[in-house]
């Protein structure tokens, strides 16, 4: 089962998550780090958001029929037993046909968050610095080891 966790609005370099019940009792932070300055730290759209968007830092064009790397300017570091997941924006796959591709931020990567956005129509789609791109969703991990073979 997976479990979206709930956040306060987002704060300078971090950003409270609570846990329901069935995870935790206790406030867990999602580390937010700005690798530049005008990167914008991911605030929740609305009180029961599941997400927090995700701005493009740069500006790009996602050719019809193609996909881009758009960078974000923030890393984050998921709380203990979570990982990040990158979302699409419903608005942008109903408006613009723009889709998410690839998503999973693991808790020990460290690096600049990017966005791989896939464009399934014709027409080029320009991303502007600034621009909500995605949402970031924080869930509950199992890291249970695989079975090799039926007999293992």
């Amino acid at each position: 089962m997976v479990y979206a966790i709930p956040g306060d609005a987002a704060r300078e370099e971090n950003l409270k998550v609570e846990f329901g019940v069935a995870q935790s009792k206790k406030h867990q932070l999602v580390k937010v780090k700005r690798l530049e300055p005008e990167a914008k730290i991911p605030p929740r759209g609305s009180a029961r958001a599941a997400g927090h968007d995700r701005y493009a830092n740069e500006n790009k064009t996602i050719p019809g029929r193609g996909q881009e790397v758009v960078k974000t300017g923030i890393s984050i570091t998921p709380p203990g037993g979570t990982y990040g997941r990158i979302a699409r924006r419903s608005g942008m796959a109903v408006k613009h046909q723009i889709a998410v591709n690839a998503g999973v931020i693991d808790s020990d990567y460290t690096g600049e968050i990017k966005v791989v956005l896939a464009n399934m129509g014709n027409q080029d789609y320009q991303v502007k610095k600034g621009d909500r791109v995605a949402q970031l969703i924080t869930e509950k991990s199992s890291r249970k080891r695989l079975l090799r073979g039926l007999n293992a």
